[in-house]
């Protein structure tokens, strides 16, 4: 049968395949189409990027479906690019052009009219022409190159079970080179490419008939191990000999004098760095090592003169403890003096310690010894500069030191205007303070410290004993681990209020001394033994009576180790969305990612959006839905500000009444309901309870099997393998510490051991399925006296 075509626009996507990209989508005739005779089919066949409300030109064959009727087979397909005024604008500050808004489409518009797009296609020194930003213009460029080359792309690729996620990755890298490049070695996307690793490669490396012991193989499987160390692990390397074992395993066609040629051979191509017995990617050995020569710069620029004596500095932390009423200890000071007289300091502590405190102290003195007017601490280049790596923790700083604070992002400039990664604003002032340090992975800090110009005193605050960040490194406890800048720890708990038992309880777990309490019912927080599978059954009850009792719904978080499983965070945001904002009749709703969105719905940010100046963590709350408006089909308060998502931005979000524990850093919550179990157990480590439980700021309820608990506070964190603080050392010409082994490795497998030895509750005490639906049990049990309060 001979082929026809017609033009017409895309309504919607019935179906979709992600792996083959078949899709059948329901489309508006524009043009007629011979033996058809209605103005809208169905469309089926393989797409790669298509837009809705976009109009294409079909080329294919009218087919009839024996259940659902005429349809049309599609062979081919391209982009009719708009012509008329208003749509053209729409087009043109749409996301296939990043940069580009309203005001640059409607300058485009009117130098080139109507046809601008064709114009540039066919000449696109047309571009040179406008008036718009180098970025702008490369944007534009970028955004008309792919309308021909990205589809057909990502439908070749979907032969080698790449997704179109991942396509889009290629693509950025290669653009239209993208086949070419893979098909002559797919290996050399391993490392390069996000969501691109070995066995993806490989799909590609037999189909094209690369042996088995082909050294781009080889090379290929040595950067996945690498890249996976990064990615999974957090590790800046990996030790030479476990990168050979590794490698030699998942080759399996390579001797060990072969690998280690590879090894070489990607060294000689600047892929690999080998510095004594560790290996590690060119690109992390440089970043840590940019760290230290920045770090190395900011302690040798700063001179003696601008110390303080300790008599100004006594006389100064005299007036602050009048202003503030309080009365610090030695340490405290120490801590404040630190900060005053040194270049780079770094203060370190638990809850309750006096952290918060001893901000307020440091800011006070410096105010008055560098003899600052009220007034300039509010103008335009203040001297005290306040940051955090999240917009909640930014906030809480500015509450306790009535100064403003940024997120770190929005500080540096990052993803505003023209700013991009290299491009940061200069950091100057009397003093840079950033709270939460163990949240800052090694790019942002990085990036942080090549923004800092003349700052005079750069102060590091957080908890070591937190997890550590969810991007690679470990820079808060390599800092401290350098032994190169002075260093305070605080230990004395100084808060005695009403949520000093969970205070106490973090403690306890840091210096590994809380079996005797953590079972313990407390004013301030309680265990409720609880099997895996009626997890969300008590979870939903102490929900449900924590509201009761006067909790705002905002108030109450749940917090996990894991997304899947009986009492993983997915279920439990199933559960609780009818919990927390139940639907009704006229709620309006969104699906996307398996996950339904409901006006009113609290959802979790999962990836870094400078643009949107919203970042991995952030929580906000739905305040509209346009399931019709893809460029914004979802409206969310963050902070105060309405941010406004498009189709793809969904990716990026999740129900967040439930969220893991590694996402809750930098975050407190009146009432925390946190969840363990054996089915956690890969996870289970002293610094993930620790982290957990210092998110409470007045109630914890603690559900789930007390033998997740035990392997919890037995079994110490790991430690990421980093180089950053031998660096550091390094490049400021000290000597290099002695690190002891501390058998850690032994400590995890013995506290495995002990735990599936120990005694579990009595069988009447753990909640069983008659308990709970009888209500013969209180979910809340051990608290049943305590008066939940919600927030003053």
């Amino acid at each position: 049968m001979a082929e026809t075509s017609f033009t017409g626009r895309i309504n919607g996507i019935v179906f979709e395949n992600n792996q083959d990209l078949f899709k059948i989508i329901d489309v508006d005739l524009i043009s007629k189409l011979a033996d058809y005779d209605r103005d809208n089919i169905r469309v089926t066949g393989n797409f790669g990027d298509i837009q809705i409300g976009s109009t294409y030109k079909f080329v294919g064959q009218v087919v009839v479906h024996e259940k659902f009727g005429k349809q049309f087979r599609v062979s081919s397909y391209e982009p009719v690019l708009p012509h008329e005024e208003g749509s053209l604008a729409k087009y043109l500050s749409s996301d296939k052009f990043p940069g580009i808004g309203k005001k640059a489409a409607e300058k485009i518009i009117a130098s080139l009219g109507t046809n601008a797009l064709d114009l540039i296609k066919s000449n696109p020194t047309e571009i040179e022409n406008l008036d718009l930003t180098p970025k702008q213009k490369n944007s534009l460029l970028s955004g008309i190159n792919q309308m021909d080359s990205f589809s057909e792309i990502v439908i070749k690729l979907a032969k080698y079970g790449i997704n179109k996620k991942t396509a889009g990755n290629i693509y950025k890298a290669y653009h239209g080179d993208s086949l070419k490049k893979l098909e002559e070695d797919p290996y050399q996307a391993v490392g390069e490419i996000r969501g691109f690793g070995f066995r993806t490669a490989d799909n590609i490396g037999q189909a094209l008939g690369i042996e088995l012991n082909d050294p781009k193989r080889v090379r290929g499987a040595i950067l996945s191990i690498l890249q996976s160390a990064l990615s999974t692990l957090g590790d800046t390397y990996v030790a030479l000999d476990d990168l050979l074992t590794q490698a030699y395993d998942l080759v399996q066609a390579s001797s060990y004098d072969d690998l280690a040629n590879s090894v070489n051979e990607l060294q000689r191509q600047g892929k690999v760095v080998v510095s004594g017995d560790k290996a590690a990617l060119q690109g992390i050995f440089q970043t840590e090592l940019d760290i230290s020569n920045e770090l190395k710069r900011l302690v040798k620029n700063r001179v003696e003169k601008e110390k303080f004596s300790d008599e100004k500095i006594e006389h100064a932390i005299n007036h602050a403890e009048e202003e503030l009423e309080i009365k610090y200890d030695e340490t405290q000071k120490k801590a404040i003096k630190n900060a005053l007289n040194n270049p780079i300091s770094i203060l370190t502590g638990g809850p309750g310690t006096g952290k918060t405190t001893i901000i307020n102290g440091i800011l006070m003195c410096l105010k008055e010894l560098a003899e600052i007017p009220s007034g300039a601490l509010y103008s335009e280049d203040p001297p005290f500069l306040l940051a955090a790596p999240t917009g909640r923790a930014a906030k809480r700083m500015s509450e306790i030191t009535d100064i403003s604070a940024k997120t770190i992002h929005r500080l540096l400039g990052l993803g505003i205007g023209e700013n991009d990664a290299t491009d940061v604003n200069e950091l100057n002032g009397e003093i840079l303070i950033i709270d939460e340090m163990s949240m800052v992975d090694m790019f942002l800090f990085k990036q942080l410290l090549s923004g800092i110009n003349s700052t005079k005193r750069i102060v590091f605050v957080g908890d070591q004993d937190q997890l550590p960040s969810v991007g690679a490194g470990n820079i808060f406890s390599d800092l401290i681990k350098s032994e190169a800048f002075p260093t305070t720890r605080l230990q004395v708990i100084h808060r005695q209020g009403e949520d000093s038992s969970i205070i106490k309880l973090a403690h306890a777990i840091n210096e590994e001394d809380a079996e005797q309490i953590i079972f313990n019912k407390t004013k301030n927080y309680s265990f409720i033994p609880c099997q895996p599978r009626l997890v969300g059954d008590a979870i939903d009850q102490i929900v449900n009576l924590a509201i009761k009792r006067g909790f705002e719904k905002d108030d109450v978080q749940v917090l996990g180790a894991m997304y899947n499983g009986q009492g993983g965070i997915t279920h439990l945001n199933d559960i609780l969305q009818d919990v927390m904002n139940p639907m009704s009749s006229k709620t309006k709703v969104i699906e996307a990612h398996n996950e339904s969105f409901r006006i009113g719905d609290r959802i979790l940010q999962l990836q870094n959006n400078p643009e949107k100046d919203i970042y991995n963590g952030q929580i906000g709350k739905i305040i509209g839905l346009n399931p019709d408006d893809k460029a914004k089909i979802l409206i969310a308060d963050f902070d105060g500000r309405e941010i406004e998502f498009s189709v793809k931005d969904l990716n990026d979000i999740t129900r967040a009444y439930a969220i893991t524990i590694h996402k809750s850093q930098g975050s407190e919550f009146p009432l925390v309901i946190l969840n363990l179990t054996m089915q956690n157990y890969m996870m289970l480590r002293r610094n993930l309870l620790y982290t957990a439980i210092t998110r409470a700021e007045k109630n914890l309820v603690m559900v789930g099997e007390k033998k997740a608990y035990l392997m919890a506070l037995r079994t110490p964190g790991n430690d990421r393998k980093t180089d950053l603080a031998s660096k550091i050392r390094h490049e400021l010409g000290l000597k290099e510490v002695v690190e002891h082994d501390s058998n850690e490795n032994i400590k995890q497998e013995q506290a495995q051991t002990e735990v599936k030895e120990e005694v579990t509750e009595p069988k009447d005490y753990i909640l069983t399925p008659d308990l709970i639906y009888s209500g013969k049990i209180n979910p809340m049990i051990g608290m049943e006296k305590i008066e939940l309060k919600a927030r003053d």
